[in-house]
């Protein structure tokens, strides 16, 4: 069980890189359009649509990355008063809910994406990107790997629930 939350968590890792150099490639190209207008007056609709584009992969993949990394907000005020073994009920109960909510989501965005693939939908403004079913790509993608990430939580907080596995690693999140 251990090992294949380990892999899961190798997978998170890679969306989670995926997710950074999303970033990076959003920071570039939004201090490119910002230098072409502003000094060249000069710009495209494609690399304005590129900008929010790249959203989607940074947000769908870099979550469950930030999930792994414990680098949310959760609300301690009661949280911190409970056990360690209340935590771990909980925890595990929240990953089952995370689960059921990613799987929902995945369930519902494939349709959404077949029908934009099969339209070979594409921007409604002149000079935008052909191809948007790329972009709504990344939503069952990004869902999955929601799943996987949640799939991991579970299963090490179940683990060490059991006394089988590492102490719980400590968030930094607040």
């Amino acid at each position: 069980m251990k090992k294949l939350a380990d892999r899961l968590e190798a997978v998170t890792d890679l969306f989670g890189q995926v997710a950074a150099f999303a970033t990076l490639a959003l920071v570039l190209l939004v201090a490119s359009n910002v230098l072409l207008r502003y000094f060249f007056r000069a710009g495209s609709v494609w690399s304005q649509e590129l900008e929010w584009h790249l959203l989607a992969p940074i947000a769908l993949l870099g979550i469950p990355y930030a999930l792994m990394q414990g680098d949310y907000v959760r609300v301690d005020v009661l949280y911190d008063r409970f056990s360690d073994r209340t935590r771990l009920i909980l925890d595990i109960l929240a990953g089952l809910v995370g689960m059921t909510v990613a799987l929902l989501l995945l369930k519902f965005a494939i349709p959404y994406v077949e029908k934009s693939w099969i339209n070979g939908e594409g921007s409604p403004d002149p000079g935008g990107l052909p191809a948007r079913y790329i972009l709504k790509a990344v939503l069952p993608i990004g869902f999955l790997a929601l799943f996987l990430q949640q799939l991991a939580f579970t299963i090490l907080n179940f683990l060490r629930l059991t006394g089988s596995g590492e102490p719980a690693r400590e968030d930094n999140a607040t």
